[in-house]
């Protein structure tokens, strides 16, 4: 199987796109400042862009990692924090893999996203259950009922790369296919907790694991899918968020820390 290739975009407030990338370089952490909002995918330092979307802010992207990388992202958002950014409501984070990933020996990765566009939204009420609520009635991250899944798992499935609706700004943005070679999940709140962000990163990636070893999410084996979606919002559900988990847990997809951490999680957010 592929291996996983993650990109993290950290929105911030509170601290210029140059104090970013100057607070980053002065702590040991190679960052590049560039003054487009287009990303370069070339590139092996970390890089503070603005983002017009943000108050006083900045959005700081990483290189592309792999697993043995992911915890740069507890030491840029140490250093964010210690410079005085900070997260509210207007701030997300954003994780991209690589389409690549997505293939196995047996399946394409075209094939097998088509699949994971499917499991992602029929169970986005227990995924809903790990970030803020606020991001779940959030027009940069809007939440596809099973008709519009349908529609963009088929035309992934007849090899477009791209999104059927021609927008980036939905909580499984397909439209980063076209710029980046990456799929891209908007749907978490902004943070400045690494611990958070790498855990939500590999309860992605474990995802997209067990669509790639067959497991169909849609059948209502683990969790009862497809939750109401109201004008591009969605609904939470933290038993079902801790069922799936479990499932994921006993199958390998995510370790067992991992696994436990965020259905606490789960269970913090929604006590």
């Amino acid at each position: 199987m592929s291996a996983f290739t993650y990109g993290m975009e950290f929105e911030v407030e509170g601290i210029s796109p140059n104090r970013a990338a100057a607070a980053l370089n002065a702590n040991g952490v190679d960052c590049e400042r560039v003054d487009s909002d287009i990303h370069d995918d070339c590139f092996d330092s970390w890089k503070a862009v603005y983002d017009g979307s943000l108050n006083n802010g900045a959005e700081v992207v990483s290189p592309i990692l792999t697993d043995a990388r992911l915890n740069e992202a507890s030491a840029v958002a140490r250093i964010l924090k210690g410079a005085g950014a900070r997260v509210g409501r207007s701030t997300g984070f954003h994780i991209h893999i690589g389409f690549n990933a997505f293939a196995t020996e047996t399946s394409s990765a075209g094939e097998n996203l088509s699949r994971f566009i499917l499991n992602y939204y029929a169970t986005h009420h227990a995924i809903g259950a790990l970030v803020a609520p606020s991001r779940l009635r959030n027009r940069f991250c809007q939440i596809l009922d099973r008709e519009g899944a349908q529609r963009e798992a088929e035309w992934i499935a007849n090899g477009n790369l791209s999104s059927s609706f021609n927008s980036r700004y939905y909580s499984l943005n397909l439209e980063s296919l076209r710029r980046h070679g990456t799929v891209e999940i908007r749907l978490h709140q902004g943070t400045l907790n690494g611990v958070k962000a790498i855990a939500w990163a590999q309860f992605v990636a474990s995802l997209i694991t067990a669509t790639k070893r067959g497991y169909d999410l849609t059948d209502g084996s683990v969790i009862a899918p497809w939750a109401p979606v109201v004008r591009g919002g969605g609904t939470k559900d933290s038993e079902a968020c801790r069922t799936l988990i479990s499932a994921l847990m006993g199958a390998g997809d995510i370790k067992p820390a991992t696994g436990d951490w965020l259905r606490n999680r789960a269970d913090l957010l929604n006590g």
